[in-house]
């Protein structure tokens, strides 16, 4: 029996980390045969070679032709990834002590249409349209390392409001279309809701629509930000910038002008060099930065909602970036320190999907699509669990 073989074959490394870790995360998955399974497919994702399919992962692991039960573990049967999501987050929140919850977007292009959230969209990171999914993930960062914990796959009201395509692909009833930004804010309160250490949600909103909205909703829930904005960004600069309304760039509306035009309006004591350590190479880096208090536009007065902190550095040879904060007690060079956690966020992102099956996942179901996604965050947190310990051990509590 296939069952048979797989309690034989995993019995011989019963006592290895891998089956300890997989017994802890797994450990709300109510079935045998389905924890069985869950760790077949992670130390596939962290053993195999090449593309992490269903079929290589048990022919690799298990050395047995068990690939359609191992395709039903991840596509059809009925387990809460919340819960391992949960568990995985808990570990991460514990040895990382991270400084931000990172939002990141990965493209999984795909070659047929019928994979669940599949659409042709432009990219800007690839300057083109391309057929693929979108995946928005919340990682725990820290200086070592960023982990994904939560996920979500971004869905259009093409394949909510089609019956057949969400009978086909088994979307919840309970799932409907939303905008970029509301994903990231329904992870950031589900995380939150976890019981995970907070920390200041960071992103790059320059290609999201709604950022304001976002930005508002985070601050209403007394959640801390630092977003990178798009210069074209509308706010409400501060009292004493009065000479942007007057002389610098179109007025948008009542009180309204770009965030570019706002940060020429600086005066010299809102100007200061700062130097930070990005995340992926640990060099320090100098520039002058300018940060100025602004608001964002918020009902028919336009007054301005919450206060917040405009930064903005412009890098040798580079373009000018942007940043939003609502932590106005933090200097620029703590904030562009934050902002630039995204990178090393990108940086991991890239070796998830180059060794850890991040694009790999040939399922259409939306329950497989969160299934597999939930199995390469235990797969990288399984691999970086030694960083996170070292770190642990150099900062005393």
């Amino acid at each position: 029996m296939v069952e048979d073989s797989l309690r034989t074959a995993l019995s011989l490394a019963k006592n290895d980390e891998v089956a300890h870790f997989a017994q802890d995360k797994f450990s709300s998955l109510p079935r045998s045969d389905q924890r069985r399974w869950a760790e077949v497919y992670l130390r596939g994702l962290l053993l195999g070679h090449g593309r992490k399919s269903v079929r290589r992962i048990a022919e690799e692991v298990l050395e047995l032709p068990v690939s359609q039960s191992l395709q039903q573990f991840i596509n059809q049967s009925p387990w809460d990834w919340r819960e391992v999501r949960s568990r995985i987050a808990d570990e991460v929140d514990e040895l990382l002590r991270p400084r931000a919850w990172v939002i990141a977007d990965t493209t999984i292009p795909k070659r047929g249409d019928h994979s669940v959230g599949v659409e042709r969209r432009f990219v800007p990171s690839e300057g083109r349209a391309i057929n693929c999914q979108i995946g928005t993930g919340l990682f725990l960062a820290g200086e070592l390392a960023s982990i994904p914990v939560d996920w979500r796959v971004q869905l259009t009201q093409r394949w909510t409001d089609d019956h057949r395509r969400r009978d086909r692909a088994y979307i919840p009833s309970s799932v409907r279309a939303q905008p970029a930004w509301q994903y990231a804010l329904d992870m950031v309160e589900e995380v939150g809701e976890w019981g995970i250490s907070r920390a200041p949600v960071v992103g790059d909103l320059r290609h999201t629509a709604g950022a304001d909205q976002l930005m508002t909703r985070l601050a209403e829930q007394g959640a801390d930000f630092v977003f990178e904005v798009p210069d074209t960004l509308e706010v409400v600069p501060g009292p004493h910038l009065a000479a942007v309304r007057s002389g610098y760039g179109p007025q948008r509306g009542p009180n309204l002008v770009r965030a570019r035009d706002c940060l020429r309006g600086a005066d010299i004591k809102h100007r200061q060099v700062v130097t930070w350590t990005p995340g992926v190479d640990g060099k320090h880096r100098a520039t002058q930065a300018i940060s100025v208090p602004v608001r964002l536009p918020s009902g028919p007065g336009r007054r301005g909602g919450p206060a917040l902190h405009l930064v903005g550095t412009s890098r040798q040879g580079g373009r000018l970036k942007l940043w939003l904060t609502n932590r106005t007690d933090l200097r620029a060079a703590e904030v562009i320190s934050l902002g630039t956690m995204v990178e090393r966020t990108a940086g991991d992102l890239q070796d998830l999907r180059a060794h850890f099956g991040l694009l790999d996942f040939e399922g259409r179901s939306y329950r497989g699509w969160h299934h597999h996604m939930t199995l390469v965050s235990a797969a990288y947190t399984f691999a970086k669990r030694s960083t996170m310990l070292s770190q642990r051990v150099r900062q005393p509590s």
